[in-house]
């Protein structure tokens, strides 16, 4: 029984299908085909996994294919065992296909829930087609987009997008019109290029802490256009946020409001206050002006106008720009208010100009009181933008009812006794005078009739002799301009050069000296074999105007003129006013072979240490040391120490002024170069001069 159960022998597989032939060939067949199969299956996987290195799990694979070649190698040996018993070779395959079996249905339940989000087909197929309606989507939003961007592009609307450190990005066409900025001025710069300064700060701070919290802000802002121009904008400032709710970037979208506001208050405001200094405007003060001689009459009592302006404001403006010149009245009216009572009114009325009411005072000199204590704000230096500014102003003073009893008559008072105040040196004020009234006519007759001077030929020319000390020989001549009008007779150089000065026609009266003295040297060279040297005297705003230059060259080519024939005389006071801008126009002077003379030496400033840098040929003594230089030893020390110090310097020196023998003789006698004065001729027309000395 036991031999039965484990034989000592084993007897081959296949005798036990001896019995029937047909059945072993069956399984013979069918396990050398499925061994065909599974031989074959792993090399496809091997394949597969080696060509696409994308795939997923390729370690499982080659697991798999190993199982699934041990299982063939199973079929094969019991192929083999037909014949002859390989049963422990066959125990050990198959052990190893089992342990390879485990792993590989180890980790294929492990890849499970892997496997199963891996999309099916039809889920693929899905995914495309939301993917299809996406795109569709996309495209439609895009076009949304393209609208809204050509709705912005072509809104009147100013809109803006900076990013989160507030520089510009992105500006519409409606931006560049009204700020009058081209692209690249605006782009990659900050909005407070645009700021006007004159927007409070509070107002700034707001507007920050409101949009840094992602809240929409919306508010009015005075900017300035590229020009200067200033103008209102109410502006709606929201933030842009990313997927992450952080703010990335800011837009604003802003509608010019200068010619309209919203609201009535803001209307009112612009209609009684000055927009820049917030001061009552010429309405107001109107209206205040009406009120407070309703007062005066009702209560008997007196009360004053100062008008105000600022020396000199203009320059400041011109040199350091509007910015400056905008603070710097928005300064002016502080400082002046400081000194004022609560009920009492000041006004700016344009420009630098800016009226006062002192109301209820007990009498005149209270104003001037005033007027001393304003005159005391601009004492101290206004330091402005790293600026330090020295800034005087001139004030007007009429008195209600004294001077005047309505509105109209009290200004001009006012304004007359302020043009008063300037004549008299700037920096100061003046009360009203009726003889100022006359004065006052007798300067406005004078400017109307400068205005048709040239046109009506009322202007001409005399020449004052130059002699040289030592032979008498005349060396040159100095132009002198005279006027004679129909009405006003003749007219002083001295009361009429000042006028044409303060209001700019000097600069068209100077074209037409330098005309006519380029036009008589050419005439007088052709009795002469070399040009008669001929000073013409520039005044303070000729000598700093920018078309100077050119224009003498352009006279001095029309009338094929020597340099050398020309020189140009500017008072020591005018060189003096603004020495670095004087020593560059001397220079350009110099370069162009043109003689330059300080005129009025010694009577503006103590320049002397000055005077080595300007490159001068000429300095002229002032008459007023030449008048008394035999009795006064003062006059005589200056004269002398003059003449010594500007031949050290190599220059030449000619005295005005000489009247007399004695004169004459103490200036030859200490080395002056050149002489002129009554003491040897009267100023001359050019025919004159060729008459007495010889030039025919």
């Amino acid at each position: 029984m036991s031999d039965l159960i484990f034989p000592s022998q084993f007897m081959p597989h296949g005798q036990c299908y001896l019995w029937e032939s047909g059945l072993l060939w069956s399984h013979v067949l069918a396990d050398l085909i499925i061994v065909l199969a599974y031989f074959s299956i792993p090399f496809f996987l091997f394949y597969i996994v080696k060509k696409r290195e994308d795939i997923q799990f390729g370690t499982v694979f080659y697991l798999f294919g190993l199982f699934i070649l041990l299982c063939g190698a199973t079929h094969l040996i019991a192929i083999v065992t037909v014949w002859k018993p390989l049963y422990w070779l066959s125990a050990y395959i198959k052990a190893l296909t089992a342990i390879v079996s485990i792993f590989t249905a180890y980790f294929l339940w492990r890849l499970i829930p892997q496997i199963l989000i891996i999309p099916s087909p039809s889920q693929l197929k899905k995914v495309n087609e939301q993917l299809k309606d996406e795109i569709v989507k996309h495209e439609i939003t895009e076009q949304e987009l393209k609208k809204f961007s050509l709705a912005i592009e072509y809104s009147p609307n100013l809109v803006m997008i900076t990013n989160y450190e507030g520089n510009i990005e992105y500006c519409n066409p409606a931006m560049y019109k009204v700020t009058g900025y081209e692209k690249d001025e605006l782009i990659g710069y900050n909005p407070r290029k645009m700021m006007s300064n004159l927007t409070s700060k509070e107002t700034y701070q707001h507007l920050w802490g409101t949009i840094r919290q992602g809240r929409p802000w919306q508010g009015e802002l005075l900017d300035r256009k590229k020009n200067g121009e200033l103008f209102w904008c109410l502006h709606s400032i929201a933030s842009i946020k990313n997927n992450l709710n952080q703010i990335t970037h800011y837009v604003s979208v802003a509608h010019d409001i200068t010619d309209r506001k919203d609201s009535e208050e803001l209307i009112k405001s612009l209609a009684y206050y000055d927009p820049l200094t917030h001061l009552p405007n010429r309405t107001l003060f109107q209206e205040r002006m009406e009120r407070a001689i309703i007062s005066a009459k009702r209560n008997k009592r007196i009360f004053a106008l100062i008008y105000l302006d600022l020396d000199r404001f203009k320059s400041i403006n011109d040199t350091l720009g509007h910015v400056i010149g905008d603070k710097l009245l928005i300064e002016v009216g502080k400082r002046i208010k400081a000194v004022l009572r609560e009920r009492e009114t000041i006004a700016r009325l344009g420009g630098d100009e800016f009226a006062i009411i002192l109301s209820d005072i007990d009498k005149p000199e209270s104003a001037g009181f005033v007027a001393e204590k304003i005159l005391k704000q601009f004492s101290t230096v206004l330091n402005l933008d790293n600026h330090e500014l020295f800034i005087s102003t001139s004030l007007g003073i009429a008195i209600f009812p004294n001077d005047a009893d309505n509105i109209e008559a009290l200004t001009k008072d006012a304004d007359t006794a302020l043009y008063h105040a300037k004549d008299q040196g700037r920096g100061r004020y003046a009360f009203f005078d009726k003889n100022l009234e006359e004065k006052n006519i007798r300067h406005l007759e004078i400017e109307m009739g400068l205005r048709k001077a040239i046109s009506e030929n009322e202007l001409s020319l005399l020449y004052q002799p130059k002699l040289d000390a030592k032979t008498g020989k005349l060396v040159g001549v100095e132009a002198l301009l005279r006027w004679r009008n129909e009405k006003l007779g003749q007219v002083s150089p001295v009361e009429f050069i000042e006028i044409a000065e303060h209001t700019g026609q000097i600069e068209e009266i100077g074209n037409w000296v330098l005309c006519e003295v380029c036009r008589q040297i050419n005439l007088w060279s052709q009795h002469l074999n070399s040009d008669l040297p001929v000073s013409i005297n520039l005044s303070a705003r000729q000598f700093k105007q920018d078309t100077l230059l050119s224009s003498i060259e352009r006279h001095m080519q029309e009338f094929a003129v020597n340099p050398a024939a020309l020189e140009f005389e500017i008072t020591e006071s005018a060189i003096m006013d603004e020495p670095a801008v004087s020593l560059a126009i001397m220079q350009e002077f110099n370069k162009k072979g043109l003689k330059l003379a300080i005129d009025d030496f010694g009577t503006g400033y103590s320049s002397l240490a000055y005077l080595k840098r300007f490159p001068a040929h000429t300095l002229k003594i002032d008459r007023s040391f030449i008048h008394d230089i035999a009795g006064d030893k003062g006059d005589a020390a200056i004269v002398t120490a003059t003449i010594s110090l500007a031949h050290n310097l190599g220059l030449k020196v000619v005295a005005e002024g000489v009247e007399n023998k004695v004169q004459a003789e103490f200036l030859t006698k200490h080395g002056c170069d050149e002489l002129q004065g009554f003491f040897f001729h009267e100023p001359l027309t050019a025919d004159e001069i060729v008459a007495n000395y010889g030039l025919v």
